[in-house]
């Protein structure tokens, strides 16, 4: 190492299907278990519902769809009318924040250290990879490494947000 110490940061990883995610561990908040969104009318396919943890509304976000190259999910009105046992998310990550924000994931792996020396992912076309911040080799995997501050513009891309009155 050269004369300046590297930070080493926690990563909080989960999986969804075959692909490894994760957040930086100082940014979870909590997590539990079998937790059944309520869904939201017209809401995008990222956004699963929301869920009450301690008294707070969280979005359910499921990050698995908003990475490059994930197959999309159900059109909001299907999600809507599915029955709430297949809504349910085996696991509830409750981020930090200001945002209310919580991810739906199958399945919560071991944390991993690392020396936060890499720089975060720099593109031509800054729209292509919004909330990864960097992607992590991992034994044979890839982890991508979420930025929390972009999830929710994320998933409501190209969402009207709020109607004007007439």
């Amino acid at each position: 190492m050269s004369g300046e110490m590297k930070e080493r940061r926690k990563l909080f990883v989960m999986r969804t299907g075959a692909r490894l995610f994760a957040v930086y561990a100082d940014e979870v908040e909590t997590t539990c278990e079998n937790l059944t969104p309520t869904p939201l009318p017209f809401a995008p396919a990222p956004v699963r519902g929301i869920v009450s943890r301690r008294g707070r509304i969280l979005t359910l976000i499921d990050p698995h769809t908003l990475l490059p190259g994930a197959t999309q999910a159900p059109a909001p009105q299907a999600q809507t009318l599915a029955a709430p046992a297949a809504m349910r998310a085996p696991y509830v990550v409750a981020l930090k924040g200001d945002e209310q924000l919580a991810l739906a994931v199958e399945s919560i792996e071991h944390d991993i250290e690392l020396y936060d020396d890499a720089t975060d992912i720099e593109t031509d076309d800054q729209t292509s990879l919004p909330l990864v911040r960097r992607l992590i080799p991992y034994r044979a995997h890839t982890i991508a490494l979420l930025d929390p501050a972009r999830l929710f513009e994320t998933a409501m891309r190209g969402v009207e947000r709020r109607r004007q009155r007439t």
